[in-house]
């Protein structure tokens, strides 16, 4: 029975990522439980139901957590781009519902906010200690330094997850668990292949977002249309262009990266992030015994700024 009911709750949290997927691509449109329930194949009657029990979270508050989690994220990224377009392309009805609700959830309109520094604002990234190849720029954020910068333009790219909700940050273990447990499945289903590309992706946006509500993906490259199940699922990281930062990281040392990325490389950069997922791609490389560091790449998604 207990095997039951384990492989039961995989096949819902199959079904709510599913229907986040969606949400999470299709934010500036009206979306509606009708419509979520038929991505996630439950009726809209028990839908909402079902999500809040699987997350802990009701489907609105998540969709409007969502938006206004990545109307910050814009505020700050381009200053130049006017809240009401912000607002529009979040999927708010017009930009006194957007005031309201931002308002209501950050104690600040959004053109207050965007006045303040960063460290007023509460969406400072947090200061981490320096590993021995950082270096400090200022004196309240510190950095580690690429071994390589580029601009890449990527292939749009299937690949198959699975999904941690929940605190990750620094937690090398969890990602062990989450590639091993990936890797298990993968090749149970000879999804493994010799050019096979392995990637974190990462859903939310920093610091706004509670620990407990975190959402990241342990993911690898497939091909279209591999079936997945359970806890597995299956989405496309978009193509376009991005910044690539290489570094040659310990466990302890990825913040000091993405920190490098957005709070010193983007700001002189002349462009901002759009809309699609950052993540982390892994190299082929040697994983020997006794090697402390790893290579990564830090995918952040770019546009000219405007």
């Amino acid at each position: 029975m207990r095997y039951v009911l384990n492989t039961s709750r995989q096949v819902y949290m199959n079904k709510i990522n599913l229907a986040q997927d969606y949400i999470e691509k299709h934010l500036a449109e009206a979306l509606t439980v009708e419509q979520l329930a038929a991505i996630a194949s439950f009726s809209p009657f028990h839908f909402q139901r079902i999500y809040r029990q699987i997350t802990g979270e009701s489907l609105y508050a998540y969709i409007k957590r969502l938006r206004l989690e990545k109307a910050v994220f814009l505020l700050l990224g381009n200053k130049e781009r006017s809240i009401q377009d912000i607002a529009l392309s979040l999927g708010f009805a017009n930009q006194a519902s957007f005031a309201k609700a931002f308002k209501g959830k950050f104690g600040k309109s959004a053109s207050e906010f965007r006045r303040l520094d960063d460290g007023q604002n509460g969406n400072k990234i947090q200061e981490a200690d320096v590993s021995k190849n950082g270096k400090v720029y200022d004196e309240k954020i510190k950095y580690t330094i690429p071994i390589e910068l580029s601009v890449q333009t990527m292939a749009s790219t299937h690949v198959v997850y699975v999904r941690h909700t929940g605190p990750y940050k620094g937690d090398s273990a969890l990602f062990k668990s989450l590639f091993t447990k990936l890797y298990t499945y993968a090749q149970l289903k000879d999804y493994v292949k010799s050019d096979s590309k392995w990637y974190a992706v990462y859903h939310d946006f920093g610091d706004l977002t509670m620990e407990e509500q975190l959402r990241v993906s342990a993911c690898m490259s497939t091909h279209e249309g591999v079936e997945t199940e359970g806890e597995y699922g299956s989405m496309i990281l978009e193509g376009g262009k991005y910044a690539v930062g290489r570094f040659l990281l310990k466990d302890d040392a990825y913040q000091l990266a993405w920190n490098y990325m957005l709070s010193k490389w983007l700001p002189e950069s002349g462009c901002v992030p759009d809309d699609r997922m950052f993540f982390e791609y892994f190299p082929p490389q040697d994983y020997g015994e006794g090697k402390e560091e790893r290579m990564v790449d830090i995918f952040i998604p770019i546009t000219p700024l405007s």
